[in-house]
Order: structure tokens, then C-alpha cells, then sequence
């Protein structure tokens, strides 16, 4: 979904199950009963808790013959644990997956078939093609999501007016932007903007402003396409040149953009819809409110994301792990993932989200989720865009700092990479 900072990225490190094998059977110790591991990121106590409070709805819906045992990890160690875990045959039953990293890990789960999706109950038709797509490699099927995604841009509406500056609309063009930015930065005591290094919070700029993805439509990276490499050097120009940025101090200080715009030291940042409940939230100690990204000169242009849970191949009793995964992609969980903040993958279940909001921000957050989710294209991978991904961040700030041109990196990210 989404990398989250709750399930898509750069989430705290906290010390968390380790990852074993799928109990496919039952035992003398459980009464007989299938135990289905349920392998799933979080990163702080209160993650975990809500993919409990989800599990205990799942565990009603599968009855007493099957126990789901979750284990986690946190984000920045998950895809380590999985690979181990792919090495020794082991992966759990139902394993969580990041859309934007199917791509490289599809041999690990078994395509789910139409079968596969009556036996759940579970209807395509539940959800909208860009959001089954996150869970679809080649045209075919390896999990079910459970949230949809999308980027927006979070503002701080007492910046804006310290700085006499407009408030962002769903209209508003990068020009807009870099305006204000820059009048917020010269008048507001703040930065106009903090930039990042995960990588759709900086990648949507440009993407925005081109019409382009890093990867082509052949499937083939695509990073050095001069006109997002001119899309992608403007973003860089907003620390180096423009100054309304910082520049990130570290690569793995994946935290810092938030808690500059929490902290008010940026009035603007780009996150995910999975923030929005968190980077809108009268906590926060000033108004704040959210709208699609920017548009470039051809018109608004985003991607929805999101993430999912698969059956492993490795599995020893697929029927079972299908039950737990029908359960965990049932309306009721839907349910509770609205109720928790989450913006279900589900059309049935999207209404609860918003009716879960506060009424301060829930005109407004409908608004940008319903501007940002139109139109909305598929993200497009390669094999190797984890590892893509996973240079990004230290290539970014040496960009920052001046060290590097933004041209140099990604023609060195596309060597690396572009195979």
C-alpha cells in the first residue's frame, strides 16, 4: 500500500518476532487445530495493535479449526527476514506484500485463480482495477490488497496565512506551488516545503510534472529520460537552488519529513493517504489540510498504490490458509481498517473511512482523496525496483548536500539497475 509509515515506509525499529515457517497442521499442543501464520510489517506497538484487533475479527470469521498466529517485523527489516525466509523454503503461509515490491517476489506465492476467490468469497468486483493491479504481476493475481493508496500534498494552513500566502487547492499547478513555497519560506519563519528521500513522497513531483513513471510502458527503467531527469532536477532545486527545503540530514532518517511538517518547521510535505488522519489531526497544535499533487502543464497525473497479503507457495495447506485469507479480506476487516484510519481496498468499505473522520477535515480530505484517486494509473515495476528503491535515499541526499547532480544519479541508478 502502501510503503507505509504504518504498513508502506521507514517505519521505527522495534524488536518483533522473528519469521518462521507455515504450521500447516494440527498438533497435540493445539488441540488438533491448523495454526495459519500470518506474516505482516509493523513498526511500533500501536501498528501491531491494529493488525490484532484485525485478526481477532478474522479469527471469528474462520471459526475454532484454524488459530491465526500473526508475527511481525518492522518495514526496514521485513524484506530481509522474507528473503531468509525464501532461501530455507519457510515463508508463512500468508505474507504481506507491498505492491511496489511484487514484482520482485512473485515466485514466492501461488497465483490466486477464480477458484481461489470463490472459495474466499471474495468477488473482483468488490474492488476497482487500480487497486487489484497493486496485487497483479503479468496478468496474473498473487494477493488480495488490503488498502488502496494515493499521494497528496499536506499543508499548514497557519503557515499559509502567517505568510499571506493562498491555500492549496485540488487545482493548483507545480508553479503554484513553488510559489508558495517560496513566499512562505521568506515570510513565514519556515520552510515552504521539506523534501524526502522515500521514494514516491519525492518521485510524485516529477512524475506529476511529466506524465511519467521511472519505469516505461515496455517495463524497462526508465530514469534517464531527459524530461523526467529535467522533472526530477527541479525537485533537487527546491533545497539546492530555491532553498525552501532543508536538505534530509541522512538516508536513513526516513522520519524526517514528517516531523518537519509536525513540528511546523515545513508548511508542506507529500505523503500517502495512509497519513492523512495523522498529518490533518488537531494534535497537531495548527490547522492543517490536504490536497491532490500538483499537476504539470499536460494535467493532474497519479498512482495508486497499496499493498496486500498472499498464500505462499511453499504452503501445506493451501485451503485453510485461503480461509484466513477470505477472513482477513472480508468486509467486517475492511470495516475495521476504516475505523483504524486505513483507506480500505474495498468500494464498500471506502465510505466508513471518511465517516471515521473528524468533521473539521472530512470535507476536505473527501475532496483531495476523491481528486488524487482520479484518474489514477497503475504503477508500473521492474524485477530489480526494490533494489532501485533501496539505493534511492543515499543517492538523494548527497543531491541535497550538493554533492551529486540529480542527472548523475539516476544515470548511475539506471546502470546499476537497468536490466
Amino acid at each position: 500500500m502502501h510503503k507505509k509509515r504504518i504498513a508502506f515506509a521507514g517505519l521505527v525499529a522495534v524488536t518483533a518476532m522473528g519469521f518462521t515457517a507455515c504450521a500447516s497442521g494440527g498438533s497435540a499442543a493445539d488441540g488438533g487445530k491448523t495454526t495459519i501464520v500470518w506474516n505482516m510489517w509493523a513498526g511500533d506497538t500501536a501498528s501491531e495493535q491494529k493488525l490484532k484487533d484485525q485478526m481477532a475479527v478474522a479469527q471469528k470469521l474462520v471459526g475454532d479449526d484454524i488459530t491465526i498466529e500473526l508475527q511481525t517485523a518492522p518495514w526496514a527489516d521485513y524484506f530481509t527476514k522474507l528473503n531468509t525466509n525464501m532461501a530455507s523454503g519457510k515463508v508463512a503461509c500468508v505474507t504481506g506484500m507491498n505492491g511496489q515490491r511484487l514484482a520482485g517476489y512473485t515466485d514466492v506465492f501461488d497465483e490466486l485463480t477464480d477458484d481461489d476467490l470463490s472459495t474466499m468469497g471474495i468477488s473482483r468486483d468488490a474492488y476497482n482495477p487500480g487497486a487489484l493491479s497493486v496485487m497483479e504481476n503479468g496478468g496474473k493475481l498473487y494477493g488480495l490488497p488490503y488498502d488502496t493508496a494515493a499521494m497528496l500534498l499536506f499543508y499548514n494552513a497557519d503557515l499559509f496565512a502567517k505568510a499571506g500566502a493562498p491555500l492549496p487547492t485540488n487545482d493548483w499547478t507545480i508553479d503554484d506551488f513553488e510559489k508558495a513555497a517560496s513566499d512562505i519560506t521568506a515570510k513565514a519563519g519556515a520552510k515552504g516545503f521539506a523534501v524526502s528521500v522515500d521514494e514516491f513522497q519525492w518521485l510524485s513531483l516529477p512524475m506529476a510534472e511529466t506524465g511519467l513513471q521511472p519505469v516505461d510502458e515496455s517495463g524497462a527503467l526508465d530514469l534517464t529520460n531527459p524530461d523526467f531527469v529535467e522533472a526530477a532536477t527541479r525537485y533537487g532545486d527546491l533545497v539546492t537552488k530555491l532553498g525552501v527545503s532543508d536538505a534530509v540530514p541522512s538516508a536513513s532518517d526516513s522520519a524526517w519529513t514528517t516531523t518537519q511538517f509536525e513540528n511546523g518547521k515545513a508548511a508542506m510535505i507529500i505523503e500517502g493517504t495512509w497519513m492523512a488522519s495523522t498529518l490533518t489531526s488537531p494534535d497537531l497544535g495548527f490547522s492543517a489540510g490536504a490536497v491532490r499533487i500538483p499537476r504539470g502543464s499536460d494535467g493532474a497525473y497519479g498512482v495508486a498504490l497499496g499493498s496486500g497479503y498472499g498464500i505462499a507457495a511453499n504452503c501445506e495447506n493451501k485451503e485453510a490458509a485461503l480461509k484466513v485469507l477470505g477472513a482477513l479480506s472480508s468486509p467486517d476487516v475492511q470495516s475495521v481498517i476504516a475505523q483504524q484510519g486505513g483507506y480500505p481496498a474495498q468500494l464498500a468499505s471506502q465510505p466508513e473511512f471518511f465517516t471515521a473522520l473528524p468533521d473539521a477535515t472530512r470535507d476536505n480530505l473527501t475532496q483531495a482523496f476523491t481528486a488524487a484517486f482520479e484518474g489514477a494509473v497503475s504503477q508500473r515495476v521492474t524485477d530489480q525496483w526494490t533494489q532501485v528503491a533501496t539505493a534511492m535515499p543515499n543517492e538523494l541526499v548527497s543531491v541535497y548536500t550538493g554533492q551529486a547532480t540529480m542527472s548523475s544519479v539516476l544515470d548511475g541508478l539506471e546502470q546499476r539497475f537497468g536490466k
